[in-house]
């Protein structure tokens, strides 16, 4: 039995007395393509500004990467999500339906446009948004559908888009948190009418601060997308003149990425598949690991047919069997060293600025309860077996503490 003054949340020492390694997503390859972007800038005698060859290489490798479409750079993962919903061109006071959990910069996108939210809860023991929690929270004004992809796992998107077709409504993934996800054999992005992906740093997909993407199989979407995220210029005109401002055809801000990011971005994309599959191995092995817990347990989030991009890895507490609350037990872990999120904030109903913008609030009890169960283990591809079996002794250190007798 671990004795108070042992577990380091009282002041014992920490288990784990080195630091996780730190992912370092931008290494030599970036660097490298960063490079080129200067190189090219001095040889042409131009500088570098968007809209240019690295932007245009890296929207190509990525409908590569999504066997086909059409992708545009954006400024931010946000900015994608305002972008895709906006070249819907839906009518006024329309509902949108919205993840139950989602980071904000996935909501605010659509909370700041002329329409209402719809928050469905989810099914019980998940995050992500089910096609029947999704079928009830349609309503006749219904016209949309902004659905997360949490944490690198998939949702039911068949299952839904059936829903939506019958129903006409219009789907948006947003992918931010899974790219390169698989569904039943293809890359999560390419079932809805649009998607958007964020790729600032603490993506799996990242192009550096803040960065982001806008897809589609829809050639009308992606002209219309263009246009929105600059200014209303009409790129799909063959002999546009970008000095003729006349030609323009309706206001619009600027949300363009920059060749410095999208260069990035492509020596990211470029190890993407790699990065997925080392995260994937680290998910195995911890989830192996936690059969020697008494108190922890693995979540088993992945839909069949599914591959996971992992972003977090979230585990079940067995509540029961700890005399302390899941968010002290979780605290008690973070302590001995390990990255913890022990209490996921990101469950929409429960922010109050969300309140003024939702057609009917309410609470979403079943999301809320499985927060109230779980807490996200935060990891990376570097993490070593060594590293995994300092996860596990870490949680049995405080498990031993803490365990009813």
């Amino acid at each position: 039995m671990t004795s108070s003054r042992d577990i380091a949340i009282n002041g014992g020492p920490p288990l784990r007395d080195r630091p996780l390694p730190p992912r370092r997503a931008f290494g030599e390859s970036e660097l490298e393509m960063v490079s080129k972007v200067f190189d090219h800038s001095w040889e042409t005698g131009w500088d570098f500004g968007f809209q240019g060859q690295f932007e245009d290489e890296f929207c190509a490798n990525f409908c590569e990467f999504q066997s086909g479409g059409y992708a545009d750079a954006v400024s931010s993962g946000s900015a994608a999500v305002y972008l895709a919903l906006l070249a819907l061109d839906l009518p006024d006071g329309s509902d949108v339906v919205v993840s139950p959990v989602c980071n904000p910069g996935g909501i605010m996108p659509v909370a700041v446009q002329n329409v209402k939210l719809v928050i469905p809860d989810t099914n019980v023991g998940c995050f992500n948004i089910s096609p029947d929690a999704f079928e009830r929270a349609i309503t006749p004004k219904t016209r949309a559908a902004v659905l997360t992809h949490l944490g690198g796992h998939c949702i039911d998107i068949d299952s839904i888009m059936e829903i939506a077709a019958g129903k006409g409504i219009r789907v948006i993934e947003d992918c931010s948190q899974s790219p390169g996800a698989l569904y039943k054999g293809r890359r999560v992005g390419t079932f809805g009418d649009m998607a958007a992906f964020s790729t600032m740093y603490s993506k799996t997909l990242a192009t550096g601060g803040c960065g982001g993407m806008v897809y589609t199989k829809s050639e009308e979407y992606y002209w219309r997308v263009r246009s929105l995220a600059d200014r209303g210029k009409p790129f799909e005109s063959s002999n546009f003149d970008l000095r003729d401002t006349t030609a323009y055809k309706f206001p619009a801000l600027n949300f363009n990425a920059n060749e410095i990011s999208c260069a990035i971005g492509i020596a990211t994309l470029s190890k993407l598949q790699r990065t997925i599959d080392e995260r994937r191995t680290v998910a195995y092995k911890l989830d192996v690991a936690l059969e020697d817990s008494k108190v922890i347990h693995p979540s088993n989030l992945e839909l069949p047919g599914t591959v996971s991009s992992p972003f977090f890895h979230t585990v079940l507490v067995d509540v029961d069997k700890i005399a302390v609350s899941k968010v002290e037990f979780a605290a008690a872990v973070a302590a001995e060293g390990i990255w913890i999120n022990g209490d996921y904030r990101d469950i929409t109903s429960e922010w109050p600025w969300v309140r003024a913008h939702v057609r009917d609030w309410q609470e979403t009890p079943n999301a809320i309860d499985f927060r109230n169960r779980t807490f996200n283990i935060l990891t990376n591809e570097r993490f070593s077996d060594d590293d995994v079996r300092d996860i596990l002794r870490c949680i049995q250190k405080v498990e031993s503490y803490y365990l009813k007798s």
